[in-house]
């Protein structure tokens, strides 16, 4: 330990003189090795140009799947996000799954089918094709609410406004040469007393008079005439008996339509003809009406159709 302390500068050059040998020992060694190495670069040596068995089995797995290629499966929803849900009366409501309906009586199959915003408040009053009818009257008549050329027929679009009679009332007053002339009094008409023969119209009415019936009842030990005169509406056929000295009301009424199509106003004649717009070559006929609803009748199919007031 001494002689360390004493030499110390000896012992460190000592010591890198034997680390420098082990370096150059190693060099060497390495070095007969690089004839092995580099013999695979050499670009004197000739390439390997033989071809090489191709992969039959993964050749054949890709022909199969391009000549049978994976469909899709049918999915309810969306493949990317979840299902949505509706909150409807504090309730969330799967649309997807049977239950509850959201905007009843349309269905959300319905709606699902046709790729409509089921969560909209507004969705039965929406009309997604723009030809007028909204997604209520597409789902009630089964059309496409995405096809303009598939509608619902066009009368369900009518409403009745109102009805209206007209009161027209007769009075056949007598027959001064017993059946050959008849007396007659439009009462509301304020018209003069006609002289009539059978045949003849009686004047501001669509009436003429058809046939004369003369009788006579005993009535508290009296004898009552109760002859009857029969008119007929020369435009509808409708026939109207008037007796002796009794008021009769002509039964002529009318009825006033709103059509939400075109959101028009017209009125109506019983047993009169009309058309709906768009289609001015189909014709309807008003065959009866009251208060509480009117009838038509199709006349190119023959099919009757209720309209009910306006709500």
């Amino acid at each position: 330990m001494d002689w360390l302390k004493k030499n110390y500068e000896r012992a460190i050059l000592a010591v890198a003189i034997l680390a420098l040998i082990g370096s150059s020992v190693f060099i060497v060694l390495g070095s007969q090795d690089f004839p092995g190495t580099f013999s695979s670069r050499n670009s004197s040596k000739r390439p390997d140009n033989t071809i090489k068995p191709l992969p039959i089995e993964a050749l054949q797995t890709a022909s199969q799947t391009v000549d049978k290629p994976k469909t899709w499966t049918s999915h309810d929803g969306s493949l990317f996000i979840s299902r949505p849900y509706v909150l409807l009366d504090n309730e969330l409501i799967d649309p997807l799954a049977a239950g509850k309906d959201l905007h009843a009586p349309i269905t959300n199959a319905w709606l699902i089918k046709y790729d409509l915003p089921y969560w909209e408040g507004d969705i039965k009053d929406q009309d997604p094709d723009g030809d007028r009818f909204s997604n209520l009257e597409e789902f009630l008549n089964n059309t496409d609410p995405l096809d303009a050329k598939s509608v619902p027929p066009y009368w369900t679009k009518l409403r009745l406004a109102k009805f209206i009679s007209k009161p027209f009332r007769l009075k056949f007053t007598g027959t001064p040469d017993e059946g050959q002339t008849f007396t007659i009094n439009a009462i509301d008409g304020k018209s003069r007393t006609q002289f009539l023969q059978l045949g003849q119209m009686v004047e501001g009415t669509p009436y003429k008079l058809l046939s004369y019936k003369p009788s006579k009842m005993t009535k508290d030990e009296m004898e009552v005439d109760v002859s009857e005169l029969t008119i007929e509406n020369t435009e509808t056929g409708q026939k109207l008996v008037l007796v002796f000295r009794k008021e009769a009301n002509d039964p002529t009424s009318f009825g006033e339509f709103s059509y939400l199509y075109d959101n028009s106003h017209f009125t109506v004649k019983k047993d009169d003809e009309f058309t709906l717009a768009p289609q001015s070559d189909r014709k309807y006929k008003l065959i009866d009406i009251s208060q509480s609803e009117a009838l038509i009748k199709d006349l190119q199919s023959g099919e009757e159709h209720k309209i009910l007031p306006a709500q």
